[in-house]
């Protein structure tokens, strides 16, 4: 990853989406008493459909440019 965030990029957008996600997922776990195993599953699994989505931009952007 080549992507390093300034300090102003930390303070005024990684850390609050950072406390937003956290704050989402005890109140899902609130809601619904699901655990923390599944909320630790359920982030798993928008990290890898992320991936695929990036994949499938990619593959998009390689066409377009042939």
């Amino acid at each position: 990853m080549k992507f390093e965030p300034t300090e102003d990029q930390l303070e005024r957008i990684l850390n609050p989406a950072y406390e937003d996600i956290m704050a989402i997922c005890d109140e899902v776990d609130l809601e619904t008493k699901c655990g923390n195993q599944y909320i630790i599953q359920f982030l798993e699994n928008i990290v890898e459909d992320y991936k695929i989505l990036v994949q499938q931009l990619k593959e998009e952007e390689n066409q377009d440019s042939l």
